[in-house]
């Protein structure tokens, strides 16, 4: 049993907000004058001193393999497993380039940090309601192509513990690169559920592991191909925890 709400837990990771909230309007002003490149850049340069503050906190340490699978720049589409709240600190310690993040619509409840998935370029979704769900998978591909990059995690939901299998992946999760045609990443991330959903109290001195796979185009799949993508992603994804 969780010792305090789920929404709340999530403020660990936004105590530095008010930090990022300096950058806030130099993001949105960007954004306005359709600076899309210093845009990226601002959001990057936020992104990495935001993830700094927290693993720094708490001295978490993440390590990393497969970043020469990285790109220099974007656009690409991020898959992950999800085991925890801090998987987000990978693509914003260790992606050289801006993440936006797909978000459940949940997360909107959360002060401020709410307010900064939407300024990342990030979008929620509502897996209740399919139209919605389109809408924002149209609203993602078309920020891809523009030229920013999103994370996606395709359970939908965290493992939250060792051993506990992958989830389904959502099919219509591939629709963000297959409609923007993009290169799609996997991402395997092992150990992250210790730093608090384990206990459900943050952990002081943890590390986790994350590994970034060959990069997938999608670029000229056949039919058949798109539709077996998502068990591809998924065992690439497995093969590493």
């Amino acid at each position: 049993m969780k010792i305090i709400p789920n929404i709340p837990n999530l403020l660990f990771l936004a105590r530095d907000v008010l930090w990022a909230d300096t950058y806030a309007k130099g993001i949105d002003y960007l954004r306005e004058h359709n600076a899309i490149e210093e845009e990226r850049a601002l959001i990057k340069e936020v992104l990495t001193g935001w993830s700094k503050r927290i693993l720094d906190k708490w001295d978490w340490t993440i390590n990393a393999t497969g970043t020469e699978n990285l790109p220099e720049n974007g656009p690409v589409v991020f898959i992950a497993n999800h085991q925890g709240y801090a998987d987000v600190l990978v693509f914003m310690h260790c992606v050289p380039f801006q993440t936006g993040f797909i978000a459940k619509a949940e997360i909107k409840k959360v002060p401020h940090f709410a307010k900064w998935i939407k300024r990342v370029r990030g979008i929620y979704i509502d897996r209740s309601d399919v139209r919605a769900s389109l809408n924002t998978i149209a609203e993602g591909a078309d920020y891809l192509k523009q030229g920013f990059s999103m994370v996606i995690f395709p359970e939908g939901t965290r493992s939250k513990e060792e051993g506990h299998p992958l989830g389904e992946f959502h099919a219509g999760s591939f629709k963000l690169a297959t409609k923007a045609k993009v290169p799609i990443v996997p991402v395997t991330i092992n150990g992250s559920y210790r730093l608090f959903e384990e206990t459900g109290i943050v952990q002081k001195h943890q590390s986790f592991d994350v590994t970034f796979h060959e990069p997938i185009d999608v670029k000229g799949m056949s039919r058949e191909e798109l539709k077996e993508l998502p068990d591809k992603v998924r065992e690439i994804i497995a093969s590493a925890l």
